[in-house]
C-alpha cells in the first residue's frame, strides 16, 4: 500500500468514525437549567475537558442534541463563546425546560392549615456546634434570648415539594441546600431572616423553600414575611418573656401552655406542642395554625388550629443558655442530680 492509499484510508476511517458517532446522538431543542457544578466534556466516553468547563447553578444552557433516544444519560449543550462550544453534560445536572425563558414551575393552591416550627437557638446549637450559625452565636445577639424560624409546613405533613424536580428533591436530601436553585427572595426580606432565622448561613431558607414553601401557593417572598409575621408575634409576647426569664430553669408544658391561655385566649395553648431534645431541653414550639397567616393575629389563627402534640420527659424541659456544647452537657447532667 502506498501513502496515497494509506492517507485516504486513514481519512474515510475517520469519517466513518464520525458519522457513527454522530448519528448515535439525536438533535433536540431545549434548555437545561442547571442544578450542580458538572463538567462540561468534549467526550462522554474519554470525559475529555481540557478547559474545566463546568456548570453554574442556576443557570440556563441550550440544548442541542442528547447521545440517544431512548433512556439518554447525557444532553450535548452549546457553549457559544468558548473554543469547543459542543459539550456534553449527565443530565442529572440539572432540570429540562422546554424554552430558556422558563423557569420550572413550583406552586400550590393556597391552603388553610400549617405549622410554624420555632426553635429556641441555643438548645439546637447544644447539638449542632459545627454549624455556622452556631460557631458565632453570643449571648447578645437575637437568638440567645427570642424564638428563631426553623419553618412555616403547610398540612398535612406529606404535603412537600410541590412542583420541585426529582433532581432538586434529591438535592435537598442529601443535605447540599448550597446547590438549590435561589429562593426568590428580596434583599430587604434576607436581611430580616438572617437576624430571625439564623439558620441562612447554613442555606436553611434554601431547604424550607423547596420542601416547605413549595406548598404555600405564593412567592418566596410572600411565605417568608408571612412565617416572620407570626414569628413576630409571638416574640413580642409574654412568652418571650418566660422563656428568657427562665434561661437555665425549668418549664412545664402546662405552664408553657397555660402562657398561650392567657395572652392568646383559653384553649390556644393546646394547639402549642413543646419539643424538647435527647438532652430534655426545650428545642422548639410546634405551633399549630388555621387561616389567612397575612391577615389574622394569633389568637384567631390559633382558635381552630389542630391541636399540639409535647414529647418532654416528665412534662417540662430545661430553657438552655448559650454556651459550648460541653458547658451546656455538664449543666443538664448536674441539673439531674437534684
Amino acid at each position: 500500500m502506498n501513502n496515497k492509499h494509506f492517507v485516504l484510508l486513514c481519512a474515510s476511517a475517520y469519517f466513518s468514525s464520525y458519522m457513527i458517532s454522530a448519528s448515535a446522538s439525536e438533535p433536540m431543542q431545549g434548555c437545561l437549567q442547571a442544578t450542580a457544578s458538572c463538567p462540561a466534556t468534549i467526550s462522554i466516553k474519554k470525559q475529555t475537558n481540557p478547559d474545566q468547563l463546568m456548570l453554574t447553578p442556576g443557570e440556563n444552557y441550550r440544548i442541542t442534541a442528547r447521545n440517544k433516544y431512548k433512556d439518554a444519560t447525557h444532553y450535548q449543550l452549546s457553549f457559544e463563546n468558548n473554543s469547543r462550544p459542543q459539550r456534553w453534560v449527565s443530565i442529572e445536572c440539572g432540570d429540562y425546560l422546554e424554552s430558556c425563558g422558563l423557569t420550572p414551575t413550583i406552586s400550590a393552591p393556597r391552603g388553610e392549615r400549617y405549622l410554624l416550627a420555632i426553635s429556641w437557638q441555643p438548645a439546637f446549637c447544644e447539638l449542632n456546634s459545627n454549624k455556622t450559625e452556631c460557631r458565632s452565636q453570643t449571648e447578645t445577639r437575637f437568638d440567645a434570648n427570642h424564638f428563631s424560624l426553623h419553618g412555616l409546613w403547610p398540612q398535612p405533613r406529606d404535603n412537600a415539594y410541590c412542583g420541585v424536580s426529582e433532581s432538586n428533591k434529591a438535592i435537598d436530601r442529601r443535605g447540599r441546600w448550597d446547590l438549590l436553585p435561589d429562593a426568590d427572595i428580596s434583599k430587604a426580606t434576607l436581611n430580616q431572616l438572617r437576624e430571625v432565622m439564623p439558620g441562612v448561613a447554613s442555606e436553611l431558607h434554601e431547604h424550607e423553600w423547596t420542601k416547605h414553601g413549595t406548598c404555600y401557593g405564593s412567592d418566596a417572598d410572600t411565605y417568608y414575611q408571612d412565617s416572620m409575621r407570626v414569628l413576630a408575634m409571638i416574640n413580642n409576647s409574654p412568652i418571650q418573656d418566660l422563656f428568657a426569664d427562665n434561661i437555665e430553669e425549668r418549664l412545664t408544658v402546662k405552664t408553657i401552655q397555660s402562657a398561650f391561655d392567657q395572652h392568646f385566649g383559653e384553649g390556644s395553648g393546646q394547639k402549642v406542642g413543646v419539643r424538647c431534645d435527647r438532652n430534655n431541653n426545650i428545642s422548639e414550639l410546634f405551633v399549630n395554625l388555621r387561616g389567612d397567616l397575612a391577615s389574622q393575629n394569633l389568637d384567631e389563627l390559633l382558635a381552630n388550629a389542630d391541636r399540639g402534640d409535647s414529647n418532654c420527659r416528665g412534662g417540662s424541659g430545661t430553657v438552655d443558655a448559650v454556651g459550648s456544647a460541653d458547658e451546656s452537657w455538664f449543666m443538664s447532667w448536674l441539673r439531674s442530680l437534684f
